[in-house]
């Protein structure tokens, strides 16, 4: 069984959909904060919890 890399970043793809108009992402109940965590590592969400340029071109890609 092969796993893509679309495949992992669902998760991350998946918390970044949870974003207000100003671009703060807030943790669904339903998931953990690891996953937060790897957005953030990742450069997709600001340690302040904001949704960065990288983040927001994800999101456009990962939507068309």
């Amino acid at each position: 069984m092969t796993v893509s890399l679309d495949q992992g970043q669902r998760p991350v793809e998946k918390l970044l959909a949870h974003h207000y108009g100003d671009g703060c992402i807030y943790l669904p109940k339903s998931m953990n904060s690891g996953v937060l965590q790897d957005a953030k590592r990742q450069g997709f969400v600001s340690e302040e919890g904001f949704l960065t340029r990288k983040g927001r071109n994800f999101l456009a890609g990962a939507s068309s």
